[in-house]
């Protein structure tokens, strides 16, 4: 049980993804990241039942391009775990995809980046 990401494409990405966290003060969202997913291969980045649940997330590869949408927040250069609306002066901002909600009927899911 879980959510994946598969690089179907020649080069490494590299990922972030945000997560239902309500430990997060007045947000209830967490941002994690970077998980370095190589060509062709599938990236665990959260265990757990995935069904019924929503997720956001950004990629980007060496050569400039981006998987992104409209949810707006920060992210550092470096791996991290933060609430949704934790920034920094070094962070910049990205917009993220939304993911779901998943049918309740999956146990896991996989997000597939394709060029």
């Amino acid at each position: 049980m879980a959510l994946y990401f598969r690089n179907s494409t020649n080069r490494t990405l590299w990922i972030v993804y945000a997560y239902y966290s309500p430990g997060c003060p007045g947000v209830t969202w967490a941002k994690k990241g970077w998980y370095k997913n190589l060509p062709e291969n599938t990236v665990n980045v959260r265990s757990g039942f995935a069904g019924g649940q929503t997720f956001f997330y950004f990629a980007h590869d060496d050569a400039g391009r981006e998987w992104s949408g409209e949810f707006s927040t920060q992210v550092p250069s470096n791996a991290f775990e933060w609430c949704w609306d934790v920034g920094s002066t070094t962070a910049r901002t990205v917009g993220f995809r939304q993911v779901g909600p998943i049918d309740s009927s999956f146990t896991d899911y996989t997000v597939n980046l394709t060029p």
